[in-house]
């Protein structure tokens, strides 16, 4: 397994003789170790919350969240995995950290549920990248999912069952990597006080709030609440991190309401002028994959009659493979007929990975855009 901020850790824990410290892998992040917390603004002396160029300050967050609309059954967002860059400025273990996530509640609670990915830093320039969730006050877990800079990600929570918050409600959690053409999906039950939904870009927390990572510039495009477009305002919704080590990040004014940037500044810089940017493939700059040969696995996957429904209408996915012994579903199930329904209520990716009998593997995905 690839290094992660666990494991970047446990070196500098024993440094300092912390007892009972984890060993090295994300199945030890349930134990207690790497957190991203609710949003901790900074207060003026008469606890109203601090400004900065009429925005929100914070030791933690940058981006936008929103409570308006509230109760939130489902937030979603697509990005793009930023790379991280070492700045050069103290680190207390030899990293530095940007996390991109789309959550529910946090806002001025402590209930949150997140998904999102991250990248990591050392001081030597080696960077890592991973995609993870978090019910908070539990740690974040690595999921199923390699992501890479550059590759643009949709994340999307959904209530299913049990959607107030006076009540322990069914989420199920998606990501789909668009560039790697791959999907994650799973389902939680979880007590959160859907008061809030927010896109955020942040440093972890462990023991204290740690740096942030040199990210250059994350772009959001587009954001939802509720399935709908949030109609974002910077002065009403936006949020500025100040991080204790002395970065900054601040989000861009929106465009057409749903979508933004926030952008990183150096310490003693001040923040950076932002300006809401567009998602670019890297694909689209890359030479087209070799034609698979004719004794190896091919699968193409479909949705009808249109990728566009309303909340909860039927999709029919229907897949054709060859040369393949085996195939599975993200996000539904295979069935020897060839096709299935699905009964998405926000933007999902569904995708089929197929085995061939090479050893070889061949993958599909198809996305389902709910109006």
């Amino acid at each position: 397994m690839k290094p992660n901020l666990v494991h970047f850790l446990c070196g500098a824990i024993s440094a300092v003789a912390v007892a009972s410290a984890p060993a090295a892998g994300r199945s030890d992040e349930s134990s207690g170790w790497v957190k991203h917390r609710p949003m901790e603004p900074y207060h003026n002396p008469d606890g109203t919350f601090r400004r900065l160029r009429g925005v929100v300050e914070t030791t933690n967050w940058s981006g936008y969240a929103v409570t308006a609309g509230s109760p939130y059954t489902s937030a979603s967002a697509t990005w793009q995995v930023p790379n991280a860059t070492y700045d050069g400025g103290a680190t207390p273990y030899g990293y530095e950290y940007v996390f991109n996530w789309v959550g529910i509640g946090g806002d001025a609670d402590a209930t949150l549920i997140q998904l999102g990915t991250e990248s990591i830093v050392s001081t030597s320039g080696t960077v890592f990248f991973y995609a993870w969730y978090e019910l908070y006050p539990a740690s974040d877990n690595e999921i199923a999912l390699t992501v890479k800079l550059g590759d643009i990600v949709t994340a999307s929570l959904q209530c299913t069952a049990a959607c107030s918050p006076g009540q322990v409600q069914t989420w199920q959690l998606t990501m789909s990597d668009q560039t790697a053409k791959s999907a994650w999906t799973q389902s939680f039950r979880y007590q959160s006080s859907m008061a809030s939904a927010e896109w955020i870009t942040e440093p972890p927390y462990y023991n204290a709030i740690l740096p942030l990572a040199d990210y250059g510039q994350a772009i959001f495009d587009p954001v939802e609440a509720n399935g709908t477009n949030p109609n974002l305002s910077l002065s009403a919704n936006g949020i500025v991190a100040a991080v204790p080590w002395g970065e900054t990040s601040n989000p861009s004014a929106p465009a057409g309401g749903d979508a933004f940037t926030t952008c990183w500044g150096a310490k003693g810089a001040g923040l950076t002028p932002c300006i809401a940017g567009s998602l670019t493939p890297l694909a689209a700059t890359s030479p087209p994959p070799p034609p698979p040969a004719s004794n190896n696995a091919v699968v193409t996957l479909t949705a009808s009659p249109d990728p566009t429904v309303v909340p909860g209408e039927a999709s029919k996915l229907t897949w054709v493979s060859k040369n393949a012994s085996s195939c599975k579903g993200s996000g539904f199930n295979v069935v020897p007929s060839g096709w299935a329904l699905v009964f998405p209520r926000v933007t999902t990716s569904y995708s089929i990975a197929c085995a061939g009998a090479g050893g070889d593997s061949a993958t599909a995905m198809v996305t389902v855009t709910v109006k």
